[in-house]
């Protein structure tokens, strides 16, 4: 009787049905659960009281402590994480034109290539849920976010009215919940699609991102709980940190619109701390959420092959710097978010203080994937690197100057236009936000922030021995020689981190070789200068001050080439072999009668409720109501 190894078996299989047997290999690779928060610290301690979180993704996973934005605004942030690109390269740079929302990601040509497409180029299924980007609205609603195989997403003007939600489905006209708070209505549609997506064959990734704890829209608005939650922390108040509210001493260093803020009086902070509190309340309607997918992922028997990344959009800030709140600064609290992973592979209960960003994040999906750089699908034009090796070994010893194919300690944080500030009596926008700034994050040491300003103001900060970011020693550096040259060899690396593209967004120090011949020919190996240790020898004193200073010509309201010259190298393609021409778009805006809920919704006999019952009164709205 002939005896055929399991090989053979798998052979013979594989040739026969060969359909059933790729789909097979495909069932096989990891699910990816990416969760995405709006607007939420890490700084002011808002994941200390998410006990679902702890409980769940940290304990269960790992913790990255040094994990960055590259914008600290909503909707650019979001479309650098989805298309994998430094913010200079999508061109989306605000919430609201003319840098940038939903219709210029449409007009650009960016809404045909980015992450969903690729990903079910790769065999996925890819499906989300939730606010995708600002300016998706109730004019545009059927202009469908592509590439998803389904999407739910919140529609403006009612993304921030957490008892009024309205959602488009796949670009169908949008329907309200009457009655739901919006946590309860995305946790019960995150589980409807899982249990739609654990049927199929084919692995997915799933998105789900709440408003929370984004402020309701509208003055002295904070975020609204589900009314099970708004008795929860009575006595909690926002954390009295290093840079809180600091005197004339501090503040008068800062650049810009900063240094001339006031101290914060009793009142604002009173409110100040009532935000704080709405903030943690509302983020316990995530913490149902979370706890509920993870339930059924599990009880569909695929929690062990799914990955479940928690992360925000961007930071956010209370009282930091005098700023009452807010976001768009380039200071730890706005920039360095909560991001956490469970899943196979993944230690569990460590932290990590290994860096990565949010356009590493597209090529880590890619790889979970199994979408290599050499396939034809794979987008040429990521600024990105895979980060799943991080994830499954995050307590590797950091690389040691020198080291080449180096560059992943510099982290690269740009803003244009506004600088928004949330204070208890309204938003008040401040004018000349626009900056350039990177971060050196070592963990062993020699760790700085520093930034050029549109006004011509420069900031740096050592944040190793300041981790308050509150004493700028560009102030007098002419003054010493070893922070002279510091200077020198940050200006040259935050010219070529605002140039760069590709490969050079990887390893921006590949820019940096004295030998022009040299400069992004090579990035993983014979580099002359690899870090800023090697930077800093004085040899390479003439070869740093013969570069151009960072600068703007005037604070514009978005990115503009002639503004910002001059680029290293000065051809720099700012992405824009890769979308199309932008110039002078015009903006859609809602105005239709508003649909108008009465009422806090989220109640405990709503904690369980499933969308067949949400559904039951859900309305579609009328031509009227759409405008």
């Amino acid at each position: 009787m002939l005896l055929l190894t399991m090989e053979y078996v798998l052979l013979i299989l594989g040739a026969l049905f060969p359909v059933c047997f790729t789909l097979g290999v495909q069932a096989q690779r990891p699910n990816i659960v990416f969760i995405m928060t709006d607007d939420q610290d890490l700084h002011l301690g808002s994941v200390d009281h998410q006990p679902v979180v702890k409980k769940e993704l940290a304990e269960k996973g790992t913790t990255f402590s040094q994990h960055y934005v590259t914008v600290a605004k909503c909707c650019p942030s979001r479309a650098s994480l989805l298309r994998g690109q430094a913010g200079h390269n999508t061109n989306i740079t605000e919430v609201y034109g003319p840098g940038g929302n939903y219709d210029k990601w449409l007009i650009s040509g960016q809404n045909e290539d980015y992450l969903p497409h690729w990903l079910t180029a790769a065999g996925y299924n890819a499906d989300y849920i939730g606010k995708l980007m600002n300016g998706y609205n109730t004019v545009n609603y059927d202009k469908t976010p592509g590439g998803w195989t389904h999407i739910v997403s919140s529609v403006d003007s009612y993304t921030y009215e957490y008892n009024n939600l309205v959602t488009s489905s796949n670009g169908e006209t949008p329907i309200s919940y009457p009655g739901y708070h919006q946590s309860d209505i995305i946790r019960a549609t995150a589980l409807d699609r899982i249990d739609n997506l654990s049927a199929q064959e084919k692995p997915f990734f799933l998105g789900i991102a709440p408003t929370s704890p984004h402020v309701e829209l509208g003055a002295g608005k904070w975020p609204v709980p589900p009314v099970r939650y708004e008795n929860e922390f009575p006595d909690l108040k926002a954390p009295r940190s290093v840079n809180w509210n600091p005197d004339d001493t501090y503040q008068q260093q800062k650049a810009s619109w900063i240094k001339n803020l006031p101290l914060l009086n009793d009142t604002t902070i009173e409110k100040l701390d009532g935000l704080y509190r709405a903030r943690a309340q509302s983020l316990l309607g995530v913490d149902d959420i979370i706890e509920d997918v993870i339930a059924k992922l599990e009880e569909k028997g695929i929690l062990n092959n799914t990955f479940v990344i928690y992360t925000a959009d961007n930071g956010w800030h209370i009282g930091n710097h005098r700023v009452s709140a807010g976001k768009s600064l380039h200071y730890l609290e706005d920039s360095n978010v909560p991001f956490i992973v469970r899943g196979p592979g993944v230690p569990v209960n460590k932290t990590s203080n290994i860096p990565g960003a949010h356009l590493d994040l597209a090529p880590t999906f890619l790889d979970i994937a199994g979408l290599t750089p050499d396939n034809p699908a794979y987008p040429p034009f990521l600024d990105g690197r895979s980060l799943l090796a991080n994830w499954r070994n995050p307590e590797a010893e950091p690389t040691q100057c020198p080291v080449n194919g180096g560059g992943h300690e510099v982290i690269n944080v740009e803003y244009w236009g506004i600088g928004e500030e949330e204070t208890p009596w309204g938003v008040v926008r401040h004018p000349n936000n626009s900056y350039k700034s990177l971060r050196i994050v070592r963990p062993d040491g020699g760790t700085y922030l520093y930034s050029k300003w549109c006004t011509g103001e420069a900031e740096l900060y050592d944040t190793a021995s300041d981790p308050g970011e509150l004493t700028n020693l560009a102030l007098g550096a002419d003054q010493d020689e070893a922070r002279t040259r510091l200077l020198s060899r940050l200006n040259g690396l935050l010219l070529a981190a605002k140039s760069c593209a590709v490969d050079t967004c990887r390893n921006p120090w590949s820019l940096l070789q004295p030998e022009p011949d040299r400069r992004a020919v090579d990035v993983q190996t014979n580099l002359t200068i690899t870090c800023l240790e090697q930077a800093l020898e004085p040899k390479f004193d003439s070869f740093f001050e013969s570069l151009p200073q960072v600068s703007f010509e005037e604070c514009m309201l978005y990115q503009y080439r002639p503004n910002e010259m001059p680029y290293w190298p000065e051809n720099a393609g700012l992405g824009e072999a890769y979308r199309k021409p932008t110039d002078n778009y015009i903006s859609s805006s809602p105005t239709g009668k508003k649909v108008v809920s009465q009422g806090k919704f989220g109640t405990a006999a709503q904690r369980n409720a499933t969308l067949s019952e949400i559904m039951k009164t859900a309305v579609v709205l009328t031509p009227e109501q759409l405008g």
